[in-house]
């Protein structure tokens, strides 16, 4: 269970971190598109230094791999199966919570 803990963690410590992973599940995107798709999903700019910091961070994590040749970003083998995870996380959620018009179970 400490590993499941230490994953979410991860992810909670960079309020970006899972908007820019789903960002990246369809294929690499250079720095500013990256900026521009997570300013709508979050449905507020975001600040070029905390895209940075986050990019960096996902990039320590090995979730995320700069590719300097075409200067984008891009998942990981990790970070796309991440993405996977966190794909069925939201549909349990919305299944079992009731998010986004669904029944909660009882």
């Amino acid at each position: 269970m400490n590993d499941v803990q230490e994953l979410l963690d991860l992810l909670a410590k960079r309020k970006l971190s899972v908007a820019i992973l789903t960002s990246l599940n369809d294929g690499p995107l250079r720095y500013t598109t990256l900026q521009h798709v997570v300013s709508r999903i979050k449905d507020e700019p975001v600040h070029s230094r905390t895209l940075t910091d986050t990019l960096n961070y996902l990039c320590g994590e090995h979730l995320v791999e700069h590719h300097y040749q075409g200067a984008d970003y891009g998942l990981t083998i990790g970070g796309r199966e991440l993405v996977g995870l966190l794909t069925e996380i939201r549909r349990w959620s919305r299944q079992h919570r009731g998010i986004g018009g669904g029944t909660p179970a009882r």
